[in-house]
């Protein structure tokens, strides 16, 4: 496939571009309209971008500004990379202007590999600072950030990282941003900077060795009421697990399911001290052991609740029995008692359980890959659809409705 700034047909190649909301600039793509500068250009409506949005990653600061990172299609299969901002809780959106290196470089690798823009994301913490952050296949860490709301972006230099692999995450609070990623002795490195700074630094943490074998690294920060907590691994279990101390320092912790089989879960926190998880009885090819619920059966999937700030857990209610259906992809906790987690299998679904986690019900229909919530009551979520299409809905009400978001 060509890309958009070929100039095999000028005029129709400008057309397109123009469309959505793209012009070439230096051999690279650049958000915004020949002639107008582009902080002025990032106005346009979203209206004028005809291609389908599809969202890929997603970041808000308030109940009313926020920002996603997705794709659109442009000149046939290719997915351009396109940043939309909203500063009406997600009535309506704006494109945003993105550096032409790294649009340049999903360009690319789009037309190479089919790539679609998934191991890419962004995150702000406040209307001023923010990051793109992850990797493409072959490229090594991607970093860049922005101090003035997204009118301009700096690509950042990790040179302790390795050369091959993404960012895992990323996450700021009080006052200070945090990234995990390989670093080159082949082991997970946690970095911080000054949210408003470009000042990087390693920081000291347990040991967070990376998987045997299994599928490709992971990790997650947990963020909540400015308290951190971090897990590592892949689909065998978690390699490594720490906790932010009040002294700033990274410490050891015991994941949610160390106990019952070390199953890879990310938890959820509701408070500082209210987390929950979902734990699979015996984890990758384990067994039942004296630490299960009584009862429990190898391979089925239960909730572990923690009310001392992930000290300890204790099981909670099972969420079903053995058969072809999993929990857990995506797992949300937006106040105490509140649950929603995702179900795969047979019938995709979001299932929430506003009483502790002794009733379940469905609450949308679909496969979520992502669930977020700005406050108890307003939540995000991004859903796949066929192919590489994927759409975004909202709550208000705490995860009992959820509407589409149009772009």
């Amino acid at each position: 496939m060509r890309s958009i700034c070929e100039p095999s047909n000028w005029l129709q190649s400008l057309t397109r571009a123009l469309v959505a909301g793209w012009f070439c600039l230096g051999g690279g793509l650049v958000a915004g309209v020949p002639g107008v500068p582009v902080a002025l250009a990032s106005s346009l409506p979203p209206s004028t971008a005809l291609a389908p949005f599809n969202p890929q990653s997603v970041t808000f600061v308030s109940t009313t500004t926020g920002w996603a990172l997705g794709t659109v299609r442009c000149n046939g299969a290719e997915a351009c990379l396109s940043l939309r901002e909203t500063t009406d809780a997600g009535t309506s959106w704006s494109i945003r202007p993105l550096p032409g290196r790294l649009v340049t470089m999903v360009d690319r690798q789009s037309i190479r590999d089919g790539y679609s823009g998934g191991w890419l994301n962004v995150r702000f913490a406040d209307t001023l600072d923010g990051w793109l952050f992850g990797g493409l296949p072959n490229s090594g860490p991607i970093l860049w950030s922005t101090h003035d709301g997204g009118a301009t972006w700096r690509q950042e230099n990790l040179p302790g990282l390795l050369k091959y692999g993404p960012i895992l995450d990323l996450e700021a609070a009080n006052g200070t941003v945090y990234l995990m990623a390989v670093n080159g002795q082949y082991r997970v490195s946690v970095e911080s900077s000054p949210v408003g700074q470009d000042s990087w630094r390693k920081d000291p943490a347990p040991p967070l060795p990376l998987p045997a074998g299994g599928a490709q690294p992971t990790g997650s920060f947990v963020v909540e009421d400015g308290h951190f907590w971090l897990v590592e691994g892949n689909d065998r279990g978690i390699m490594g697990a720490a906790k932010l101390g009040a002294n700033g320092r990274w410490g050891s912790w015991a994941p949610p399911c160390v106990n019952v089989g070390d199953t890879y879960t990310v938890p959820s926190a509701a408070s500082a001290d209210d987390l929950v998880a979902i734990c699979q009885i015996g984890g990758f090819g384990g067994s039942v052991s004296r630490s299960d619920p009584p009862g429990a059966k190898l391979g089925s999937s239960w909730l572990y609740i923690s009310d001392n700030a992930g000290v300890s857990f204790h099981a909670g209610s099972e969420l079903g029995p053995l058969g072809p259906v999993t929990y857990g992809g995506v797992l949300a906790s937006p106040s105490p008692g509140v649950v929603l987690v995702s179900r795969s299998g047979t019938s995709t679904a979001l299932l929430g359980s506003f009483g502790g986690g002794h009733h379940w019900r469905v609450v949308y229909r679909g496969s979520l890959f992502y669930l977020g919530f700005t406050t108890p009551s307003q939540g995000i979520g991004l859903v796949s659809g066929s192919g590489q299409a994927t759409s975004m809905v909202m709550t208000f009400d705490g995860g009992h409705r959820w509407s589409p978001v149009k772009f």
